[in-house]
């Protein structure tokens, strides 16, 4: 997330306009997308126009009931291996920091978002609670939920029709936001 911030930064510095920024990441780059928007926020620093964070992983400490409900469809994502994951990015630190686990911070003031996920997804949980948690911060966010698909499905764009969907979906939401 530092790394993140301190690349914003230099776009500031190179004179890109925020208004014509944006973050997005998948899997653990749709939770990083969202801290740093957090980041840049809490620094001070206007915020780019818009986030895109598809399959978020968000929660630190693998609570989401979608990852045993889904832990039968879902190839990918494992509660066992999150756990271990989220304890080496940790590094001892609160799996309930605001800036690993944007679930316990305060969402006021955060730019439009447009969060995708796979309807089969053990990360599901993640992001309904962070859409209820956004909304209620009055965080303009949507919620695509995509029936039948496993966790990044968009890696499949070119092979699966839905993959593509979801991309153009993406494109279609984001070029207004950027003034395209």
């Amino acid at each position: 997330m530092d790394d993140a911030l301190r690349a914003y930064e230099w776009f500031l510095e190179q004179g890109c306009i925020p208004a014509h920024v944006f973050t997005a990441g998948d899997s653990a780059g749709g939770g990083l997308c969202t801290t740093v928007l957090l980041a840049i926020r809490d620094k001070g620093l206007p915020l780019p126009a818009a986030a895109m964070p598809m399959s978020p992983w968000y929660d630190m400490e693998a609570l989401g009931g979608t990852l045993e409900t889904n832990a039968d469809v879902d190839l990918l994502v494992r509660r066992s291996d999150l756990i271990e994951t989220a304890e080496g990015f940790l590094g001892g630190r609160s799996p309930r920091d605001p800036l690993a686990n944007p679930l316990y911070a305060d969402l006021t003031g955060l730019p439009p978002m447009y969060i995708q996920v796979g309807g089969d997804e053990a990360l599901l949980d993640d992001a309904a609670r962070f859409e209820q948690r956004a909304t209620a911060a009055g965080v303009d966010v949507t919620l695509d939920v995509f029936d039948g698909l496993q966790h990044v499905f968009r890696c499949l764009a070119g092979r699966a029709p839905e993959a593509d969907e979801a991309i153009r979906k993406l494109a279609d939401w984001a070029r207004p936001k950027l003034g395209l």
